[in-house]
């Protein structure tokens, strides 16, 4: 069984790094430069994990977590110091982030959703 894991951000580089980093059988990943995108396919789809950039084109991170109706873990990503996490967000992540750290944040959650280890 795979996770679900939504990583949007208008940055196309660090899309396109998340994506090649991640790439499995264990993980189905979807990524968006674009929120409104990003947002309906949240909606449609439930994720398990949604990661979501503070600053994208039209809106911010907060505003996407809020549009996004499903029951997914929603986790923040900046690079500002002054962005306070809302409570639409179960975790807060800052840039400059490891890739590393976001591939053990996702075998973490399998772990604790019961799923195989990737």
């Amino acid at each position: 069984m795979s996770i679900k894991v939504v990583y949007i951000d208008d940055e196309e580089m660090l899309c396109q790094m998340f994506k090649e980093y991640l790439h499995s059988d264990e993980i189905n990943l979807a990524v968006f430069t674009d929120e409104e995108p990003g947002i309906e396919y949240c909606n449609n789809s439930n994720p398990d994990l949604i990661f979501i950039d503070y600053r994208l084109k039209k809106q911010n991170g907060t505003d996407v977590a809020n549009a996004i109706t499903s029951d997914s873990i929603k986790i923040l990503i900046t690079g500002e110091l002054d962005v306070t996490m809302d409570t639409c967000f179960d975790h807060k992540i800052e840039k400059p982030y490891r890739l590393a750290d976001i591939k053990n944040f996702i075998v973490e959650a399998f772990e604790n959703k019961g799923l195989q280890k990737l």
